[in-house]
């Protein structure tokens, strides 16, 4: 494993045809239908994958200057190029590139983030101070992913997993001296139990309105005399709500489980009106049954 963090032969062919091939896969993986909120898609989204090819890059160099000039290059290959997939493919055409500029700040700063992370190699004990913001991002990223994935589960398990393994790789073998690596451990250890300890007290959540009262989907007129409630309790909570800037009644959602189920209307005499309810992590599906 060593041999990963400063024993590969990183030449400029390679590293272009890297930049490439990656920047090709996550354009994909971007748009992919079966990668929309997973684990796949987080690649075209967050800096954690990005974070290891930048580490394994300035590692592999040989100088400073090489590490500043090679993490630049493979960022300014790779990111365009994950919009540029998706260009045919997207409602906003060329357009889409309106995003890159928050990648292109990004990719500018590999400049002086090379340069001064190649002196982690040196050893020193300051070179913590280089690697700990790194293992704090990814550790904003895991966050996020497990936040994810103990009310969504097993949504961007993957990614939670990569986060971990990564972060403890960065640890034992970004240096030889012992001194940097139990600091950076024990960081990583912090980081890691804070984040899974923060996530699992305050779940994520899907929160949306739906079914307004005398819509085209609904079917019926309603009020707050109706009860509104899931088939399973476990999908979250529904209530009915008025909403006075547009003067009507909803059912207001609060979903914490990804799934069909069924939603039900009932009037106060007990008639029933039954929708099929999809929920899906941003949106929803609901159609009122026969």
């Amino acid at each position: 494993m060593k041999k990963l963090f400063g024993g590969l032969n990183i030449t400029w062919p390679k590293l272009i045809v890297s930049a490439v091939i990656l920047g090709i896969y996550t354009g994909i993986m971007a748009m992919a239908p079966f990668a929309k909120d997973t684990s796949l898609a987080d690649i075209s989204i967050y800096f954690d994958r990005w974070v290891l090819f930048g580490i394994l890059i300035i590692m592999n160099s040989k100088s400073a200057k090489e590490s500043a000039l090679k993490c630049f290059v493979f960022f300014l290959i790779s990111q365009p190029l994950v919009f540029l997939v998706q260009v045919p493919f997207n409602a906003y055409g060329w357009g889409i590139f309106v995003y890159y500029k928050y990648w292109f700040m990004w990719t500018l700063l590999t400049i002086p983030m090379g340069y001064i992370g190649y002196h982690m190699k040196q050893n020193k004990l300051w070179g913590v101070l280089i690697l700990a913001p790194m293992l704090l991002l990814v550790g904003l990223q895991y966050y996020g992913y497990v936040h994810e994935t103990v009310t969504f589960f097993p949504r961007h398990l993957y990614s939670c997993i990569f986060c971990v393994i990564t972060m403890i790789l960065y640890s034992l073998f970004v240096f030889d001296n012992r001194k940097n690596v139990l600091i950076c451990t024990a960081l990583t250890a912090v980081i890691l139990l804070a984040s899974t300890g923060w996530a699992f007290t305050h779940k994520s959540a899907y929160d949306t309105q739906l079914l307004s009262s005398g819509g085209e989907r609904t079917g019926i007129e309603y009020d707050d005399s109706y009860k509104v409630y899931l088939a399973d309790p476990a999908y979250g909570t529904v209530e009915i709500v008025y909403i006075e800037s547009i003067e009507t009644y909803m059912v207001q959602a609060h979903f914490t489980k990804l799934g069909d189920t069924e939603l039900t209307l009932e009037s106060p005499s007990g008639e029933k009106t039954v929708y099929k309810l999809t929920v899906y992590r941003n949106s929803y599906e609901v159609e009122r049954k026969p």
